[in-house]
């Protein structure tokens, strides 16, 4: 079936090295100039293999698959539940500050949902992030939100400093060292 689509919602949408594809081979995006190639993506197009990377609707459900696991998990390889962790938010509301916190394991931040297209079945995946409770806060600190550790012995009971943070090589990175 021939649908009107913009190339930029198509999940056959791709890269070869540096050139941008359509996986089907119904474009050629080799002669566009890059200061163009978003206004050509966005371009009404009929396309018979189309496959939209969106969920788009209406949808036709045949069932919803809920999560298996349950909202947090305390058998998570980032830390052993219970386990005593330093942990410096993030937030400026406490002021670069390190914490004693205690591991609670990995929450449900949030769901995620997938769709189908053959079964037509909706999915429910949760988001997980390492939970960890503050004590001195009454507050649970996320490891998205914070610079944290395992505390295994008394020698790495310190704060995390802005050299720690500095020579981490994900940060390293986005400062181009």
């Amino acid at each position: 079936m021939t649908r009107i689509i913009n190339c930029d919602r198509c999940r056959l949408l791709g890269f070869s090295g540096l050139q941008m594809i359509c996986k089907k081979g119904k474009r050629n995006f080799e002669a566009i100039p890059d200061e163009n190639l978003d206004e050509e993506l966005a371009k009404q197009i009929d396309c018979d293999e189309f496959i939209s990377k969106y969920i788009e609707y209406p949808l036709e459900i045949s069932g919803i698959k809920q999560p298996d696991n349950i909202g947090i998990r305390t058998d998570s390889f980032s830390a052993e539940c219970g386990q005593l962790v330093k942990v410096r938010p993030v937030n400026e509301k406490y002021g670069n500050k390190t914490y004693l916190g205690i591991y609670l394991g990995d929450a449900d931040i949030g769901l995620q949902i997938s769709h189908n297209r053959t079964t037509k079945e909706l999915a429910i995946h949760r988001h997980y992030n390492p939970a960890i409770f503050v004590p001195e806060l009454k507050e649970i600190i996320y490891g998205a939100g914070s610079w944290w550790g395992k505390i295994n012995s008394e020698e790495e009971l310190k704060e995390i400093s802005d050299n720690d943070i500095d020579n981490v090589w994900y940060v390293k990175l986005l400062k181009g060292e």
